[in-house]
């Protein structure tokens, strides 16, 4: 009976191993789940290809063609199909993966660091090196996640992807690190200039935020230090309320009001509110005045949004409009120094913030994708095959049975006795 019972689990056991191991993609869950990771995975290398892989766009549309396919035959319930058209994808995927991660990422990486670092080590700021410390830090912990995914097990697509996705957020880091390790390495002059810079985009984007400094110079920005909130109310009041005859352009008056009107409408701040800006904007103002950049950034990251990104953009455009106002006391730079485009790590910065530099590469090939029609291929082939089974072989017995009849019809010819047995011959 125990005998039994075990060889009866044993066989169900097996059964259930081998069809879950043909079968895997017999389950639609399964299915859903595997199309949601690949659209992952497609979605992130889309943001590395925009940026730097106009050379295998070939490549990554055949990758993008297999996955739609799979989508496709998803909502067909055929998920032996999907199954497949994901496997198919990943196999390629990993090799775009790889190529991407070693010869754009990890080299890229290391050719930023290695060019920014001379200046950073000249600069001896501590907080410099610790970042580009962290910088080479990050780009060998890239390599080691470059390394898994390529000694992994070629069939485990999906693991790969996955260490090749660590690697390129870690390589990102990395150029991050070395940014702002660029950034600490300057003087405070131009970092000063660099926050003003950041301040004057906010403008544009409708942030007031410090509005009231940016156009200041030296003397103009220490007496604004010093007026307190009801005189800044009062001397904004005055600008309003000023005539047309005590203006020089009538349109100024009108120019001024909508302004300010904008100004309410867009922000809504209570008047604590504006009294508590105010205030922040002062000490702000006070800690740039004195080179105290770690206790005005505490403040600014309150009032302004994606700060890094937006700190480092500000410092490229600083840095690529040429030599900063020369100072009292203070040697001109030599013209060899600092002699390289800052323009070029653009699209690194917007790279490292998954941002795209320009359209989208995906979007650009909805026109060209090919739904595969293996539903039509599929019944034109058991036509054919019916054709060559059923129909040819039914007309010929067909032309056999009427030939019979045709002949039965016939009257038979008289046989002779001499014509049907051959007598031998006599000797």
């Amino acid at each position: 009976m125990k005998k039994t019972y075990i060889s009866v689990c044993l066989a169900a056991a097996a059964i259930i191993l081998s069809s879950s191991s043909l079968y895997p993609f017999a389950d639609q869950t399964t299915s859903e789940r595997i199309l949601r990771e690949n659209k992952e995975f497609i979605d992130f290398v889309n943001v590395c290809m925009t940026n730097f892989g106009e050379s295998k766009k070939d490549d990554f549309f055949k990758i993008y063609e297999k996955h739609f396919n799979a989508d496709v035959a998803y909502l067909q319930c055929d998920y032996r199909r999907t199954y497949k058209r994901v496997y198919s994808s990943q196999t390629e995927m990993s090799k775009l993966y790889e190529d991407m991660l070693k010869n754009y990422y990890l080299e890229d990486s290391k050719n930023i660091l290695d060019k920014l670092a001379p200046g950073i080590i000249k600069s001896k700021n501590p907080r410099a090196r610790l970042f580009l410390t962290l910088g080479y830090r990050d780009r060998t912990v890239s390599w080691t996640h470059f390394t898994i995914g390529e000694s992994s097990n070629p069939k485990l697509h999906s693991y790969k992807l996955y260490k090749y996705v660590e690697g390129i957020k870690m390589a990102r880091r990395a150029k991050r690190y070395g940014f702002l390790a660029m950034f600490e390495s300057q003087k405070d002059q131009v970092k000063k200039a660099i926050y003003i810079q950041l301040l004057k985009n906010e403008r544009k984007d409708g942030n007031i935020f410090l509005n009231r400094f940016l156009d200041l110079k030296d003397d103009d920005f220490i007496k604004e230090l010093s007026i307190t909130y009801d005189e800044f109310e009062k001397r904004k009041d005055e600008k309003t309320e000023k005539t047309p005859a005590e203006t020089k352009d009538a349109g100024a008056v009108k120019e001024v009001k909508n302004e300010a009107a904008s100004v309410e409408k867009k922000t809504f701040d209570s008047n604590v509110e504006k009294r508590v800006r105010y205030r922040q904007e002062t000490r702000t103002g006070r800690y740039l005045l004195n080179y105290e950049f770690d206790k005005a950034e505490d403040i600014m990251r309150k009032y302004v949004s994606d700060f890094n990104y937006k700190l480092i953009t500000a410092a490229f455009e600083v840095l690529s409009s040429g030599p900063q106002e020369k100072h009292e006391g203070e040697k001109p730079a030599p013209e060899s120094e600092d002699r390289f485009d800052y323009n070029q790590y653009k699209v690194h910065l917007l790279d490292n913030y998954a941002r795209l530099s320009r359209e989208s590469m995906i979007s650009g090939f909805m026109g060209k994708i090919r739904v595969e029609d293996d539903l039509k291929k599929t019944g034109e082939k058991k036509e054919g095959e019916a054709d060559k089974k059923t129909d040819r072989p039914a007309d010929e017995k067909k032309d056999a049975e009427s030939r019979n009849k045709v002949a039965d019809d016939k009257p038979a010819p008289d046989v002779k006795k001499n014509d049907s047995v051959k007598q031998p011959e006599k000797k």
